[in-house]
């Protein structure tokens, strides 16, 4: 039990089920309260959500040190992407099932992209036998 915690799909899971529970929850704000239509109100919570998953995956999950200036343009257009499949995703599943469901269902989608750029793209961490990075990086933490 004690290495599957260690993974960093886990966390990543975890931490993205935090960012998940605040999107569907800004959702539902502005879909009942504000009014504003389910598919852009998914679109603008998407990217509420993603401001706050940044900060728990870049810290928690893969325990980054690449600086913000590095990470935040990468982690932004991956999001992006991430944006236009939960979009397309989430309007065809609204024309059959209740628009908090097909954000859930969108979301396992997005996931598993996001997983696997995010891995591979955005965040690098220094390895034991690196030296930390004392110059410029450090400017645009």
């Amino acid at each position: 039990m004690r290495r599957l915690l260690d993974t960093s799909f886990f966390r990543y899971f975890v931490f993205g089920c935090i960012a998940a529970s605040l999107q569907v929850a800004t959702l539902a704000l502005l879909v009942e309260i504000v009014r504003l239509a389910p598919v852009y109100a998914s679109t603008v919570a998407f990217y509420f959500a993603v401001v706050v998953n940044y900060f728990l995956q870049r810290r928690f999950t893969f325990r980054s040190d690449e600086p913000h200036l590095q990470a935040l343009p990468k982690f932004l257009a991956v999001s992006t992407l991430g944006a236009g499949i939960n979009a397309v995703a989430f309007s065809l599943l609204t024309t059959v099932m209740h628009y908090v469901f097909a954000q859930a269902l969108a979301l396992l989608l997005v996931f598993s992209v996001n997983y696997a750029l995010s891995r591979l793209l955005i965040f690098r961490t220094r390895r034991d036998d690196e030296a930390p990075d004392t110059g410029q990086a450090q400017a645009g933490k």
